[in-house]
């Protein structure tokens, strides 16, 4: 039974284990990928021409898929490369619903979670807290993608403040021989284990007891939310989730590189009135200034008078939108000119499209956890590509 869209659902669980498919361990090397906006244009298409059974070929953005195809081949290009994955046996039925443990080991680090499905009634009434604001053209561009291929892959990363007894359940789960274990095309080892009936209603128990808030996935939200809105939101429906703890969490910045030609003496002359601009150091700028490279130098920006102020008020990018990029360059959040860099990216290429075309970067400094959850409960939204966070779960592990 449906409720109307100016009504909630009335919700039996907030997590609960999935139905659908995973990929067997013979594909899972060739078809798990990361997602399609970890990537630049130019990486996509690499890893689209040398792997062509990568999911890639069912998230990725038409743009960038083979220039022989037109807009509307290319979009259907992503369904016959999800079709034809079904069709060689790359994934197996699940024979009921699950939760996992999922393990992602990349550059040192180790990040395990928990991936269920997240009711969408929770995303709509407070149960779960995002912090940033999303592109509206985007979200069409997803809700478009949704209607044509019919199975989700993509995981919303959540997760929640610290808890001893989930992460001794996690880990006791995790000593099992797991159901699948791989290493991707980007290096990057993985592995799954299926949670027991038992230790599921613990899981399930524990999570429900727990405020979640969005790491990463705020656009595949909003556009679970708006198919969910034209359906009449129906009671049940989930977002293919993986839930971390708090401290597992590693936040980056996303930069911000407006395309040329800009006038940089110009720009450094606007600036003097409201920040102190010293040569050099700007390549990674402390809490509170902001990075240039403008004209083929590196600056330093720090503001002359800025208290510290709480929630959205207080950060980096908001200095930069409301102090620098509105009022000297004239440049909106949604402006084509306006680029966004994950800091976690080397900057020389940047750093070089800038002196190609006469750009400017402006970097800035990634805030703390503590701020995401801040913001989250003040009922605020951040800038959108205001922080790059990992872990960044993988495509094509799981359908639903």
């Amino acid at each position: 039974m449906s409720s109307s869209p100016g009504e909630l659902p009335r919700r039996t669980a907030l997590v609960a284990p999935v139905c659908g498919r995973v990929v067997t361990e013979p594909w899972a090397a060739r078809v798990v990928s990361p997602l399609h906006d970890a990537l630049g244009d130019d990486e996509r298409r690499a890893l689209l021409r040398d792997h062509p059974d990568s999911y890639l070929h069912v998230t990725s953005d038409p743009a960038v898929l083979p220039a022989t195809l037109d807009h509307a081949a290319a979009e259907a290009a992503q369904a016959d490369a999800l079709e034809r994955l079904l069709r060689l046996g790359a994934y197996r039925h699940l024979d009921e619903p699950a939760f996992f443990v999922y393990e992602m080991r990349e550059g040192g680090s180790q990040h395990t979670g928990v991936v269920g499905g997240v009711d969408l009634a929770g995303f709509a009434d407070g149960t779960v807290l995002g912090h940033e604001g999303v592109q509206p053209a985007r979200v069409e561009a997803l809700v478009r993608h949704y209607e044509r291929v019919p199975l989700r892959s993509e995981l919303v990363a959540l997760f929640h403040d610290s808890d001893a007894e989930l992460a001794a359940l996690v880990a006791r789960v995790s000593r099992a021989a797991p159901l699948l274990e791989f290493t991707d095309v980007g290096g990057v080892q993985q592995a799954v284990w299926q949670v027991g009936p038992d230790e599921s209603e613990e899981l399930a128990r524990r999570l429900e007891e727990h405020r979640l808030y969005v790491a990463d996935g705020h656009h595949r939200i909003a556009a679970a939310r708006r198919r969910w809105d034209r359906d009449g939101r129906p009671a049940g429906r989930s977002l293919l989730s993986a839930i971390y703890p708090q401290d597992q969490l590693a936040l980056h910045s996303f930069h911000r590189r407006v395309r040329g030609p800009v006038d940089g003496g110009r720009l450094l002359d606007g600036l003097a009135a409201a920040f102190d601009v010293r040569r050099g150091g700007g390549a990674s700028p402390e809490p509170g200034s902001l990075g240039l490279y403008a004209a083929g130098e590196w600056h330093l920006l720090t503001p002359r008078e800025r208290p510290r102020a709480a929630g959205v008020a207080g950060l980096d990018v908001t200095l930069l939108d409301e102090q620098v990029l509105g009022p000297v360059l004239g440049i909106r959040r949604d402006d084509p000119r306006l680029e966004h860099v994950p800091a976690l990216r080397e900057l020389s290429p940047t750093v070089r499209a800038c002196d190609e075309d006469g750009g400017v970067l402006f970097t800035l400094r990634a805030p703390g956890v503590e701020t995401l959850v801040s913001v989250a409960e003040r009922g605020e939204v951040m800038s959108a590509k205001t922080t790059y966070v990992r872990p960044k779960p993988r495509t094509g592990i799981f359908l639903q």
